[in-house]
């Protein structure tokens, strides 16, 4: 058991699998809130292999004197893993999804999504930071992977395309259309969900691009960001 008493807030990475099942992940970050805020949490390591991560806050009562707060002050949660603020953006690739990228290589549908509040660090751990190399977040890192793998594979051919969209206020906007330079989200085309007789889950007005290396893919995504 590990106990800190720092600033923090939490970002939430889960993973799913149909090889493998749904993963939950906890990152934990400092903030600059006052300690009183946010009070205090601990982590706890499983003691075997049967046990869960866990991680428990305790938020200070607040209330006028005289009187009696009985608001429930610790909260406990449990995740596949918790990393600690220390943590690298390279260690949490390795973790959370390198074994997704193998297991859609082999075929399995995989998606990995950040959950958290505002300022949590949902962006930084997808995408990264912008000062260092080593701040690569999951989605640039994955598409380095990706391209590492297509070169060792030599004696098969590959095709990579690329989509990006954003889901805002329950509507899909294709952030790679060729109308990239409209003004405003909502002047982007909208994408609509459709299932087919079959089941099956398609992406009207979605566009794909071909990439056929790093750079062109990483291009794809700048471009994304921008918009």
């Amino acid at each position: 058991t590990t106990f800190f008493k720092k600033k923090l807030t939490v970002v939430l990475c889960a993973v799913s699998m149909v090889k493998e099942g749904i993963k939950i992940f906890c990152r934990v970050r400092p903030t600059s809130l006052k300690p009183d805020r946010i009070g205090s949490y601990f982590i706890k390591s499983p003691e075997s292999a049967k046990d869960s991560h866990a991680i428990s806050f305790q938020i200070p009562k607040t209330g006028n004197e005289g009187l009696v707060n009985n608001r429930k002050d610790i909260y406990h949660f449990k995740f596949n893993q918790i990393f600690q603020t220390n943590t690298t953006q390279d260690e949490v690739f390795t973790q959370v999804a390198s074994s997704v990228i193998d297991n859609v290589i082999e075929g399995y549908n995989g998606t990995i999504f950040a959950y958290g509040q505002t300022g949590s660090g949902k962006t930084f751990t997808m995408t990264g930071g912008t000062e260092k190399y080593t701040d690569r977040g999951i989605i640039p890192r994955t598409i380095s992977y990706i391209f590492d793998y297509f070169k060792k594979r030599s004696d098969l051919t590959f095709t990579l395309h690329i989509s990006y969209m954003e889901i805002y206020n329950e509507h899909g906007f294709d952030l790679l259309s060729a109308e990239h330079e409209a003004c405003k989200l909502e002047d982007l085309p909208r994408v609509s969900l459709l299932e087919d007789s079959q089941g099956q889950i398609h992406l009207r007005n979605l566009s794909q691009h071909g990439a056929s290396t790093t750079e062109e893919a990483l291009n794809w995504l700048f471009m994304g960001d921008t918009n």
